[in-house]
């Protein structure tokens, strides 16, 4: 039996050595002008070798083609598609005999590629036969089933490929300083090792991928790859189902970078100076959704977690996440504190900018965010949760919900775009905000807690024009705390100051209420007693309104003096107007409303407030004792109160018998006579 099995091999060995004897003495030149020919049948292009073909003296059959041509497309940008300077193929023998191809080596040298379209968008790839090339239809495809093709090494040096964008005239450029492919058994995966520049931008790439009869095959197609781009290293690592369909991926995805200022480059816009950047995630796909699942994101003090689905079998893209975070720094991610800290010199608060509803129509979304700590530059937000729906343009955040300096925050907002002008409707409650935990009122404020409520509803396709016609309801209350003086006097000296001097030589006033209501209706905001303070040293009552669409202010407020508080007219001269607008609001003495009282505010200063008296103008039997509530319309604005017994000499005259003050009343107005 092995004499027998001897022999055979002797005369497989002596028939092998034979045919590559054969083979090596072909002239194979002689078939030069067939394969341009047929290259030339099934393309529609031609094909120039400006050498002779030539096998290379070795046992295993190794073509070599050198100085080659292929021509482009009739109406391409350059006559050729493609110029090599060598192409050199080694066909391992034995695996023909079984109807195989085994490649053990390609060698490309120096090949220059074009790829382009034209302003219609067809490639210069898409080949035709020879005599229907104008009519640019495709060759067939055939169904005939190919030989297993089996290649363990590729070696591509000093390529060029360029590809052209007929439609936007974008070009792309890609240099191959080397790419290399290897592997040493069949069934390995094929090492890859390869260094291009991309748009002058360096790209290295190291590991290993799946043989090319997985692709022939549509078989599970292996991926670990590192790559290098710029600064940024991406990782690849998994497995692809279909390769040549690109479903049933399953790879894993990395991605780091010291700072996203490194891809300017890459991206062609500038990045800030913010990282370090790292990215973990696993993709997936099923029925033309993609999936990145457990996604880990951190960057710079940000951090992102959760899944994110992107499905296109609808015309539309549709978006669905889950994310959470621990913390969310909007002062870092906008740039830095001195961006969010700089002095606005607007003349309007309300841009007249459009809005970008075009892309909200783009695409569908539905995003969950639960974040444990928002960061701005001026407060911290807490347990956050935002859940925003985004269908054919309609957007909608249902709930919003935070908990902020010491209070809560919960509300909707919607953005109705399916007509030709945006519907914003918006309906926010703070509750229990306290104002002292705000980062420049820390050392001024102390307690005054807080509720707001805002129901709006407006129309437009800018913020400018939603303002000019907003409807509803803007209410503010506060009630007990403490604010310094120095602390009141810093945020608005002058108007404060006309209310009430008395801030100056004191170091704290005690604040029973505050209240700002605000009924809106056609763009024009209207507070009829709708503002409201309340002191230990006096009251403020106004009214007045805001033009929305103008952004002008109109609003006269009135100060009474309240118990054991004494006030000359040089300290307190009559009634205040705030004017100017929303972005630069200008306080000043409402001196018509003064002059209607028959006084002016000269003879006030000169009669120490005696003038003054003798209108009312601090009457308390006449102030509203109550005026928070007043404004939030819960009793008439003017109440009569039981005379109450202080010490100063400004309460002996307003204590006095009704005789004997109109008597005081009629020698001071006669003064003035």
């Amino acid at each position: 039996m092995s004499k027998v099995i001897k022999i055979t091999i002797g005369i497989f060995v002596v028939a092998v050595i034979g045919i590559v004897a054969a083979i090596s003495t072909l002239d194979v030149n002689q078939y030069k002008g067939e394969l341009i020919e047929a290259v030339e049948q099934v393309t529609g292009r031609e094909l120039q070798i400006g050498s002779n073909l030539q096998f290379a003296l070795s046992f295993i059959p190794t073509v070599v083609i050198e100085d080659v041509k292929f021509s482009n497309t009739s109406w391409g940008s350059k006559p050729e598609m493609l110029s090599l300077n060598k192409f050199e193929i080694e066909v391992a023998l034995l695996p023909l005999l079984s109807g195989n191809i085994q490649i053990n080596r390609v060698i490309l040298l120096e090949p220059d590629i074009l790829f382009e379209t034209n302003k219609k968008g067809l490639g210069n790839w898409i080949f035709a036969s020879k005599e229907v090339e104008e009519t640019v239809s495709p060759a067939p495809e055939s169904d005939a089933s190919l030989p297993a093709i089996v290649i363990k090494e590729v070696r591509i040096e000093n390529a060029k490929v360029h590809y052209k964008d007929g439609v936007t005239g974008q070009e792309t450029k890609l240099t191959i300083e080397n790419i290399e492919l290897k592997s040493d058994d069949d069934n390995d995966p094929l090492s890859l090792i390869m260094k291009v520049v991309y748009n002058e931008i360096p790209v290295e790439i190291n590991g290993t991928i799946g043989r090319l009869k997985k692709l022939t095959t549509n078989d599970n197609y292996p991926l670990d790859l590192m790559i290098n781009v710029g600064d940024a290293d991406i990782g690849l690592k998994g497995m692809v189902a279909q390769p040549m369909d690109a479903t049933g991926l399953d790879i894993d995805l990395s991605f780091s970078v010291d700072s996203l200022s490194k891809l300017s480059k890459l991206t062609g816009n500038d990045l800030p100076k913010l990282g370090p950047v790292n990215f973990t995630g696993k993709i997936t796909d099923s029925k033309q959704a993609y999936s990145i699942n457990t996604i880990k994101l951190l960057l710079g003090k940000t951090d992102l977690s959760g899944d994110l689905t992107i499905n296109i079998s609808s015309n539309l893209p549709a978006i669905t996440a889950n994310l959470n975070s621990n913390v969310i720094d909007l002062i870092e991610l906008g740039g830095g504190e001195d961006k969010t800290t700089k002095k606005d010199s607007k003349n309007r608060l309300f841009s007249s900018d459009p809005l970008p509803l075009a892309s909200l129509k783009s695409v569908n979304a539905n995003v969950t965010i639960n974040a444990k700590q928002i960061k701005t530059s001026s407060l911290v937000l807490d347990k956050t949760k935002i859940v925003v729906a985004l269908k054919n343009g309609n957007l909608s955040i249902r709930p919003l919900s935070t908990l902020l300096a010491g209070g809560s925050l919960n509300g909707n907002i919607s953005l109705d775009t399916s007509g030709k002008t945006a519907i914003l409707v918006t309906d926010i409650a703070i509750k229990k905000l306290e104002p002292s935990q705000f980062g420049d009122l820390k050392s001024r404020i102390s307690g005054v807690t807080t509720d707001v409520s805002i129901k709006l509803k407006g129309t437009g396709n800018s913020v400018s024009q939603i303002m000019a016609g907003l409807n509803g309801k803007l209410l503010i209350k506060s009630s007990d705390g403490v604010v310094k003086g120095s602390g009141i006097s810093a945020a608005n000296t002058s108007l404060l100051a006309m209310l009430n001097p008395t801030i100056k030589s004191n170091t704290e006033t005690q604040v029973e209420c505050i209240v700002v209501n605000f009924d809106i209706k056609n763009g024009i905001a209207t507070a009829d007693k709708g503002i409201a303070l309340a002191t230990d040293q006096m009251s403020v009552v106004g009214s007045g309104t805001i033009d929305l669409k103008t952004e002008k202010l109109n609003i006269h407020i009135k100060p009474h003096a309240r118990k054991g508080v004494g006030l000359s007219a040089s300290q307190l001269a009559g009634m205040v107007k705030l004017g100017g607008t929303l972005a630069n609001p200008k306080p000043s003495v409402d001196a018509i409303a003064t002059l209607t009282t028959g006084l002016s505010a000269t003879t006030a200063v000169a009669t120490g407030g005696l003038s003054l008296l003798a209108q009312g103008l601090l009457n308390r039997t006449t102030a509203d004792t109550n005026p928070c509530s007043t404004a939030l319309g819960q009793k008439p604005a003017t109440t009569t109160n039981t005379k109450e017994k202080e010490s100063s000499s400004t309460d002996k005259v307003e204590n006095n018998t009704p005789e004997k003050e109109d008597k005081v009343m009629d020698r001071l107005k006669g003064l003035f006579r």
